[in-house]
């Protein structure tokens, strides 16, 4: 719970542009083994943007084009906008070298034949 500008690349960390993921791998990853989720760019969530408290209220619908969450903070930005629970939005038509998605893999089950 103590902010430790080594282990993330934040305004703080001096660098100026995004790095590999992995770089402060495994001293910056999350308690679950998950690398980058503070700085480096904003990761885009399938949420709308809607404030809290969070409710069934259909912000997990992909469809429209109203503003969605992004969370963990850029490299632009200082340590206070780098963390989970600051969660700003922004549209579709947004793109810049701030933003970013990360991909997931769920394992197959494969049935046996």
């Amino acid at each position: 719970n103590e902010w430790d500008v080594t282990r993330r690349n934040t305004f703080e960390s001096n660098i100026g542009y995004t790095t590999p993921v992995g770089k402060y791998s495994p001293r910056g990853d999350s308690p679950y083994g998950i690398a980058d989720m503070s700085g480096n760019v904003w990761e885009w969530c399938q949420s709308k943007f809607k404030l809290y408290p969070y409710r069934d209220d259909g912000r997990e619908d992909l469809q429209g084009d109203e503003r969605r969450v992004v969370r963990g903070g850029s490299w632009f930005y200082y340590q206070w906008r780098c963390r989970a629970a600051y969660r700003p939005g922004g549209t579709p038509l947004d793109f810049n070298d701030l933003l970013g998605f990360r991909l997931a893999l769920s394992p197959i089950k494969f049935l046996d034949s």
